[in-house]
């Protein structure tokens, strides 16, 4: 059951924008984003977005409605 609820969180986020496809092949419980440190911190300021300052992310810790704003979040700081 965990095991399928990652590969689906992994899959939307993996669907939500092509610089984060790689997240889909991924296994495991935690990932790495793109960001940068400034970026996780605005992340954190305006969203209230948490996660390590390297970008490293809990997949679990992502609650099937947070999914895509997280994905909407994270693609509006890769666009600058």
């Amino acid at each position: 059951a965990m095991g399928g609820r990652i590969r689906e969180i992994r899959a939307r986020l993996a669907a939500a924008d092509p610089r984060l496809a790689y997240i889909g092949g991924q296994k495991g419980m935690f990932s790495m984003l793109p960001i940068t440190p400034a970026q996780v911190l605005a992340l954190r300021e305006e969203k209230g977005i948490y996660m390590a300052g390297s970008g490293r992310f809990n997949v679990v810790g992502l609650c099937d409605d947070a999914v895509d704003g997280f994905a909407a979040a994270v693609v509006e700081k890769l666009d600058g």
